[in-house]
């Protein structure tokens, strides 16, 4: 048999033939399991023209396959009368799938969620931050449930300030727009425009594409061997390799950081420690600057900041847990946010900061959670967050994106449970001190189940039972007695629990931001009216966090 060789195909080329049902993938692989966040990071690597990784296919024919395939996911949904059939070969995907599958996601916007979620994705190009060099900042992934941004950036799309990724699909469609519909873009910038498409249409990637006559054993070996050691360097792995000619073992000091904080370590990535020494030296935390800020320093003032970067670390992590209300790690809404939080927990530190320099931090902290601030270009967020908290810490103003911030208009109502607006809200239940609904003692955390007000069972197809404002922490064996019952029945189990003390079970209530509105509307069994209520309470509380208009536009006149 002849060695296989990778051979140069264009990428949009492959995702078209996804499109057309030629390109498919055997049944013995995964779904696919790409997040948000995967998805605008390949996007960007294609958009600078960065290596992104071999891809392996194998001809077959569709009446006799080698192995059992299907379509793309999402396929149906956008091109469903096509059929593998209608070609006389076929192109198995053995490896790149998730690559070939993420394009296709974000070229034709197929209705289906996400990896983690319960809603589509939707992708744009705001050009901009594309034209200023900065493609994490341009590329924007949006749920469909979220209507504030997607309104945004819907509204940039009107304003011809950014594309939906789905006018990249097709060369024809992306041109009309550029020299006949938009007016915006003239000269170098519509120039520079053109230069970037045609990079990301003319994309190239290696492929070993496999005959059918390649044995079934040698593809499963072939198919193994890719999926065994087929992983990419890391940035870490990148500086470990930098770091070793100054006689730095940067593997040993993650290990040893790793065996005295695992917790820590569990839930970042050891990037996050580079990333805290870039901003400590005044960079912005990017890919590309991180190495430099490496080779810049001396073996002993990178020994000191990696030293500082671990504190600092652990207190942010420690301040999430314990001020934040995250009481497990996976109720942290943005880990990514624990390395600019370090930062300036570090320089708060530092500086012996007093208490108001500390709640301004707090405020930063729930403004940015709140409004999804780090759900996209978190390098570039990071660095500027730093110096903009920083600035207003010594006397500046407030960042202009916080002053503006309303609570009353933030979108709560919220059913994805991976997302910062229901992990927030979450958290500041824990940190209100949930009680026992029917104890009213306080609860074990650590041990309750994030579930229904209105049970699922017995509201869902008429309500929106899986809001997270129908949503609390609740033990389980008081989660199994509710689990059958009205709220009106319930909370007559609840109050006998509570000594027939009503103020004692409102109390215990309002621990979950169930005021006596809402408890009204429990007794009624109104779920509608009882949503609305605790909205209303929720939103008071976020804006008490933020001190929206208050002491940041008083203290900045």
């Amino acid at each position: 048999m002849d060695i296989p060789k990778a051979n140069p195909e264009n990428l949009l080329e492959i995702v078209k033939d996804a499109y057309r049902a030629k390109v498919v993938v055997p049944e013995f692989q995964r779904s696919f399991v790409w997040s948000r966040e995967n998805i605008e990071e390949f996007l960007a690597s294609i958009i600078q023209g960065y290596f992104v990784g071999t891809f392996l296919m194998l001809d077959t024919t569709p009446e006799h396959p080698m192995f059992p395939f299907r379509v793309v996911e999402g396929l149906e949904t956008v091109n469903g009368q096509v059929n593998p059939g209608q070609h006389s070969t076929v192109r198995l995907v053995l490896d790149g799938q998730q690559r070939i599958t993420s394009v296709f996601y974000a070229l034709y916007a197929p209705d289906i969620p996400l990896r983690y979620s319960k809603h589509p994705y939707r992708f744009y190009l705001r050009l901009e931050p594309l034209l200023e060099g900065d493609p994490d900042e341009a590329i924007v992934g949006v749920s469909t449930w979220d209507k504030r941004r997607l309104s945004e950036n819907e509204a940039l799309v009107r304003q011809h300030r950014a594309l939906p990724f789905t006018f990249l699909a097709d060369s024809e469609t992306f041109y009309q727009w550029l020299f006949e519909e938009q007016d915006v873009w003239q000269g170098n910038d519509r120039k520079k425009i053109r230069e970037i498409y045609s990079r990301f249409e003319k994309f190239m990637v290696p492929v070993v594409n496999l005959s059918s006559t390649t044995s079934k054993d040698n593809i499963v070996n072939i198919f193994e061997r890719i999926n065994r050691t087929g992983v990419s360097l890391s940035l870490f792995d990148l500086a470990v390799a930098r770091l070793y000619t100054k006689n730095i073992k940067l593997r040993e000091l993650w290990r040893q950081f790793a065996s005295e904080h695992r917790e820590v370590a569990g839930l970042i990535k050891p990037e996050f420690l580079l990333k805290v020494i870039a901003i400590f030296q005044g960079k912005e935390p990017r890919k590309g600057n991180l190495l430099d800020v490496l080779d810049a320093l001396t073996a002993d003032e990178f020994t000191i900041r990696w030293e500082e970067a671990e504190e600092a670390i652990v207190l942010a992590y420690k301040r999430v847990r314990e001020e934040y209300g995250a009481f497990e790690p996976g109720w942290i809404p943005y880990t990514t946010m624990l390395v600019p939080l370090a930062a300036l927990l570090w320089e708060l530190k530092r500086t012996r900061a007093d208490a108001t320099a500390y709640n301004k931090l707090d405020a930063w902290y729930w403004g940015s959670i709140f409004s999804q601030r780090y759900d996209s270009a978190v390098d570039s967020k990071t660095y500027r967050d730093f110096g903009d908290v920083k600035r207003w810490v010594e006397g500046g103003p407030a960042p202009d994106w916080l002053q503006r911030m309303e609570a009353t208009t933030l979108e709560l109502d919220v059913d994805e449970p991976r997302s910062a607006v229901y992990k927030g809200l979450m958290c500041l239940i824990a940190r209100r001190g949930a009680k026992d609904f029917l104890t009213g003692q306080s609860a074990n955390l650590n041990v309750c189940q994030d579930d229904h007000i209105f049970p699922k069972a017995l509201f869902q197809g008429r309500h929106r039972v899986d809001s997270v404002l129908n949503r609390t922490l609740i033990s389980k064996e008081t989660n199994n007695r509710k689990s059958d019952k009205r709220p009106s029945e319930f909370l007559r189990e609840c109050l006998k629990g509570h000594g027939w003390d009503e103020a004692r079970l409102l109390s215990t209530l309002a621990s979950h931001y169930i005021l006596p509105e809402a408890y009204e509307a429990l007794l009624r069994d109104d779920f509608e009216a009882f949503i609305e209520a605790r909205k209303e309470t929720l939103q008071r509380a976020v804006a008490e966090k933020l001190r929206v208009g208050y002491e940041w536009n008083t203290e900045s006149k």
